[in-house]
């Protein structure tokens, strides 16, 4: 009799986690729903699991019927019918990595409407999830590794998917229009001002510790989200008022630091009425330089602007004049206000900082950031000696705990991201344990309780595997299991399980 290969196995294991080469979890449920007198679960884990599973209507039927009456015909016939699904899986894989990576070989990379042509067309038949598409194609490049299956060209595809979508450029084409035009209106504005102020001497110019305040971020921040955030907070309400574009230009000039262009950055995203994630990667395009690939930073980004946003009022994005928030930056008594000795004033703070910067959730590439460019922290900002908000600074939103990955990092002390699959590939005896140490109701249970919680504690850990705002404890899902006879106040207890069985 024809047995699995070890190749058949390990894609059967990633599509289908609950199946085993002894039993079938989802046809043990079916018979548990169905028990229960649940006929519409039953109805739709018979319709959405076991027909895609077992398509030959002839053979399901007769593997049920055997699982009914306990036939040991049952586990023949079962294997049979994993072998003919390993079958289809390979068979697929195979072509979805063709259709995938067709294109590739061919495709000029260094012509940008070819590549969005590409791109485009690849997320249309992956996903309208941009993000999805980007774990659905490394799934897809460890297939190709596994079959030996244009495993290179598979990478690269991968490799465009990612720097795409994490880039959320609309258009190649018209970024570099914009980028030549901007250049453009720059080398103008500088003739002019040469020819009106021909002896112009930038180093005389004397910013006042007002000006510094609205410009700069406070001096205690290092994550490039927070200066993202903190810039566009700060810019926001200016960028109608003429007077601060000045001041801020001769900023960036005198001082060589890229302040003007992100003040630029929201100017034109407010006035063209660009959505708001799109303003946010203008200015992470001139924090940032290089390739920034962080979909958690992404959605902290997302999630805290939004509730920052709120703090600013409907301010219009033209009008006579503007004075922006308040977002004063903290000094210490001793530190003088102005430059000392011909340094900037963060000149002097780039000696304290260094120059490297460092995300170790993200992967950049980053040249030295130029010297006036403050890694700060609006939000995060606590004085070391007392742990007080400093003044001026809004108070930063109260954030939920981390999500299931960043757990699991905590936990196994690792670095990078357990993959998704494997994770929830083997997570289910340790809810069941869990939730064997967590029972509340005294003696056996013939109901099925037990099944409902695993579900439900399940169902949680999927859903919000990679949610920084996830708080177990006060959802829906842990108060059910609570009537289900069940106290689990915590959720660590169910990942520490599957971290114990599989190191």
């Amino acid at each position: 009799m024809p047995i699995l290969t070890d190749i058949q196995q390990r894609i059967l294991k990633e599509e289908y986690p609950n199946i085993n080469l002894e039993s079938d979890t989802d046809v043990e449920r079916y018979f548990e729903l169905r028990h229960a007198n649940r006929q519409a679960e039953a109805l739709q884990l018979y319709n959405t699991r076991l027909v895609r599973k077992y398509p030959d209507a002839e053979r399901r039927a007769l593997l049920l019927k055997c699982y009914r009456s306990r036939d040991p015909y049952y586990a023949k016939l079962l294997q049979e019918s994993q072998i003919l699904l390993a079958d289809r899986l390979v068979h697929r894989t195979t072509a979805i990595i063709l259709l995938l990576t067709r294109e590739i070989d061919s495709v000029n990379m260094t012509d940008a409407y070819s590549v969005i042509k590409l791109a485009e067309g690849l997320l249309a038949i992956i996903s309208p999830d941009r993000y999805e598409a980007i774990a659905f194609t490394e799934k897809y490049v460890r297939y190709s590794k596994l079959l030996g299956y244009r495993f290179s060209q598979m990478e690269r595809t991968a490799e465009l998917i990612r720097l795409y979508v994490t880039d959320t450029l609309e258009s190649v084409q018209d970024l570099i229009k914009e980028k030549e035009e901007k250049k453009k209106q720059q080398h103008r504005l500088q003739q002019l001002h040469s020819r009106e102020q021909p002896a112009f001497d930038l180093s005389r110019i004397v910013f006042s510790q007002k000006d510094l305040d609205r410009i700069l971020l406070p001096p205690s921040v290092t994550r490039t989200e927070d200066q993202v955030i903190g810039y566009c907070f700060r810019y926001w309400n200016l960028v109608s008022d003429p007077a601060f574009e000045r001041t801020i230009v001769l900023y960036s000039r005198k001082y060589r630091t890229r302040h003007g262009e992100i003040y630029q950055a929201v100017k034109t995203g407010r006035i063209r009425n660009w959505k708001d994630e799109e303003i946010l990667n203008a200015v992470l395009a001139n924090v940032v330089t290089g390739y920034y690939y962080n979909i958690s930073g992404d959605l902290y980004l997302q999630h805290t602007w939004a509730r920052y946003k709120s703090q600013l009022g409907e301010t219009p994005a033209v009008a006579a004049s503007g004075t922006g928030p308040n977002l004063a930056p903290v000094r210490k008594a001793t530190r003088k206000a102005r430059p000392v000795s011909g340094k900037s004033p963060v000149s002097a703070q780039k000696e304290q900082t260094g120059r490297n910067v460092k995300d170790a959730g993200s992967l950049r590439t980053v040249r030295p950031a130029p010297a006036a460019r403050s890694k700060v922290t609006p939000f995060k900002a606590r004085t070391r000696e007392t742990g007080k908000n400093r003044p001026g600074v809004p108070p930063a939103p109260k954030l939920m705990a981390n999500s299931i990955a960043d757990i699991i990092r905590k936990m196994t002390g690792k670095t990078y991201t357990v993959y998704k699959e494997l994770f929830f590939r083997g997570i289910r005896p340790s809810i069941r344990t869990a939730l064997a140490s967590a029972k509340t109701r005294k003696g056996l249970s013939f109901d099925s309780s037990q099944n409902d919680a695993e579900e439900l504690v399940f169902g949680f850990l999927f859903e919000h595997y990679n949610d920084p705002y996830q708080n177990w404890a006060e959802s829906d899902e842990c108060h059910r299991i609570e009537d289900l006879g069940f106290h689990l106040p915590e959720i660590e207890p169910v990942i520490r399980g599957w971290i114990s069985r599989n190191n």
